[in-house]
């Protein structure tokens, strides 16, 4: 008998999966998107999926959109005895094989329930790092058999814990369905941008996490420019009006414009000559690669994945540093360079990046081997 092989009764095997993310009503990023599309795409192989959420939050409505089925769970406190019960109860009537665990709070409360149902596989999943090596976060991760990462620089960063079990770290890339040919839409018209302009996009939610202040301040170094410019910002959250005010500061007003959520945003993309990410924490950027796969050069800070994801000057730009020196020095490089064989070789060599090792297809392939592996080792 080999052990390490995945018995084939058990990969034709459907899995019961649940979802778990009590992530804020208003809040969506790219840990929701993660689970939303990987929902989806397991659903479309045959699984069974739920997907649990707080009521009435954008999670779950746009879940639901993609025709998941929906089980609304407010639970605001860790190791709440009452949402533990009710979840085991859920977990068990559900026969769950699988559950997936975003936050902690995911894990202190949905967690617990998976174990006391005998769930026989609890996985946490990491967009971004959410663990430090102190003790509560010891005990969090104990709870839980697999840690799923969507970049090796998380991972690693775990494994430097003393008491991280590191066969629990695993890296599975976010995929991406790659898009049927799509129309740009005519940003020049729509946001009142001069055609002899340069545009820039940057995009996420208005956080200081995404850099987008730093992004501001460095235009305002290098606004008057020979070639003239415009910065989109796609987007929404809780630093919106302290944005608005830097972008009047600095008299930016008409070159830097906050254009909200985006429900088209790779139309915005593929209208603009470089998309542009100054973030001071990322996990595995969405944004990034869905502007690679349009062929887009980016303008990136080396945060976490992004050295994973793109080759500086080879399929896009790694800043040397995230300063608002670092930002403008980028900027002016595409300016100055706009146009050139450089630039276009990166679009191309973007592009090919991402069909290569980004893909939805591959992202769910691996999620499914790993789903059966750790149910094959599973002793609940």
């Amino acid at each position: 008998m080999i052990s390490n092989l995945i018995k084939a009764d058990a990969m034709e095997k459907k899995l019961n999966i649940f979802f778990s993310n009590s992530i804020s009503s208003n809040k969506w990023g790219g840990g929701e998107k993660w689970m939303v599309t990987a929902a989806k795409g397991l659903k479309d192989r045959g699984h069974n999926v739920l997907v649990s959420g707080k009521d009435k939050s954008i999670f779950l409505s746009n879940a639901q959109s993609k025709g998941l089925g929906i089980v609304p769970l407010n639970f605001f406190e860790d190791y709440s005895p009452f949402k533990i019960w009710h979840i085991k109860k859920i977990l068990i009537q559900e026969k769950v094989d699988v559950i997936l665990l975003n936050l902690k709070k995911d894990i202190r409360v949905a967690g617990i329930a998976a174990r006391k149902a005998k769930v026989p596989v609890i996985i946490a999943r990491n967009g971004i790092q959410h663990f430090r090596n102190i003790w509560k976060h010891k005990k969090t991760v104990d709870l839980v058999d697999g840690i799923i990462t969507n970049t090796k620089s998380i991972r690693n960063v775990y494994n430097q814990f003393p008491w991280m079990d590191k066969k629990k770290t695993k890296v599975i890339y976010n995929g991406l369905k790659m898009k049927s040919a799509i129309e740009p839409f005519n940003i020049h018209d729509i946001w009142n941008i001069p055609k002899t302009h340069i545009v820039f996009v940057a995009a996420g939610r208005l956080t200081i996490q995404k850099g987008f202040d730093l992004l501001i301040q460095a235009v305002s170094q290098i606004k008057d420019t020979v070639i003239p410019f415009t910065v989109l910002i796609a987007g929404t959250g809780k630093d919106r009006k302290s944005l608005e005010y830097l972008i009047a500061k600095k008299g930016l007003i008409g070159t830097v414009k906050l254009i909200g959520f985006q429900n088209q945003l790779s139309r915005v993309i593929l209208a603009a000559d470089y998309v542009i990410m100054p973030s001071r924490r990322e996990g595995m950027p969405n944004v990034a690669m869905e502007s690679m796969a349009l062929g887009k050069p980016v303008f990136a800070s080396n945060v976490n994945g992004m050295s994973e994801l793109i080759q500086h000057r080879q399929s896009g730009y790694i800043m040397s540093e995230l300063t608002v020196d670092g930002i403008s020095k980028a900027i002016n490089f595409g300016i100055e360079n706009y146009g050139s064989e450089e630039i276009k070789n990166w679009g191309i060599a973007a592009k090919q990046v991402v069909s290569n090792q980004f893909t939805l297809d591959r992202m769910l392939d691996q999620l499914e081997f790993y789903f059966y592996r750790q149910i094959n080792q599973s002793h609940r």
